[in-house]
């Protein structure tokens, strides 16, 4: 670990310096626990549920504009409330929310954290734009070439959003995370599963049951796809949880996530395809991929710091 003497820092802190141009940041030793916990679990899923439910509805209606137009309408301006208030999330969790704009100051194409920012900020200007022209759409203001201009610029920096904190967490050097190079697939391929999730929800809220039932079909096919990238997040994991918990713990945690996340929503789509069943899967999917994210977040700070 780093000392405060200042002939120990003058010694150390070139060869950290050369170790993070040549590897970046995940074989240089730590000094402390980043002061990320419980928002940062919450955001991400926030995050997920934002760019997830843009990019299922966007894609559902480029797709079948006759059968999704109406249900992504109103899609878009719910992405647009749920990515502010992640936003209101991330800025906070910065110690000092002021100093945000600092980091749209430069771009660096090989940071993880200056490309995902740059994500989130373009990405949040045709959210905005496609939110308030289907808002204007209902109210008779009818601008649909530049309604759907605005959706199609929002994919590319949409996809980003949602997988740049995976790789953010992976490519650092805490305990656990830096392990977890599965850690942007699982949450990217969540993203789209919760928007496809969202966006079912809605269409059987506002009683369009072609939507509804296409939906359906394609939730259940992301939610066992989902299984691939979860898996092989675990496998990344094991020897980080092996060292932080029994194997009873593991066990009775994963079956949780499994069941929780993934058994009761299919389980319950199966039966039955009503509201009350819809949105009873829905809410077990969110609390599952939830648990997920705050049990990964939590590694570093129950994991003794590596030197």
């Amino acid at each position: 670990m780093v000392g405060n003497s200042t002939p120990g820092r003058a010694l150390i802190e070139p060869l950290l310096l050369e170790g993070v141009r040549e590897s970046g940041y995940t074989k240089i030793p730590l000094t402390k626990v980043p002061g990320w916990y419980g928002n940062i679990a919450l955001d991400a899923l926030l995050n997920g549920m934002a760019t997830g439910l843009f990019m299922a509805a966007a894609v559902s209606e480029l797709a079948a504009p006759a059968v999704f137009n109406s249900v992504a309408k109103v899609a878009y301006p719910v992405a647009l409330v749920l990515l502010l208030v992640d936003l209101a999330l991330l800025v906070t969790d910065l110690g000092d929310p002021l100093r945000f704009h600092h980091m749209l100051r430069v771009f660096k194409p090989r940071s993880p954290m200056s490309v995902g920012t740059w994500c989130l900020t373009i990405f949040s200007l045709p959210l905005t734009a496609a939110a308030a022209l289907s808002l204007l759409a209902e109210m008779g203001i009818d601008l649909e070439r530049a309604r759907i201009l605005a959706v199609v610029a929002g994919l590319l920096p949409g996809f980003g959003s949602a997988a740049y904190k995976g790789v953010l967490l992976s490519t650092n050097a805490q305990p656990g995370w830096k392990d977890a190079r599965w850690m942007g697939g699982y949450l990217t391929n969540s993203a789209l599963l919760m928007g496809c999730a969202e966006l079912l929800l809605l269409s059987a809220l506002m009683g369009q049951p072609r939507a509804t039932a296409i939906l359906a079909t394609a939730f259940i096919v992301l939610l066992m796809l989902n299984l691939i990238p979860l898996g092989l997040l675990f496998a990344d994991l094991r020897p980080s949880h092996a060292r932080l918990y029994t194997r009873g713990q593991r066990w009775r945690c994963g079956l949780l996530m499994l069941v929780a996340g993934t058994l009761i929503p299919l389980g319950l789509l199966l039966v039955s395809s009503r509201l009350g069943f819809i949105f009873a899967a829905v809410l077990f999917l969110l609390s599952g991929s939830w648990l997920i994210r705050f049990v990964y977040v939590k590694i570093p700070h129950t994991s003794p710091l590596e030197i």
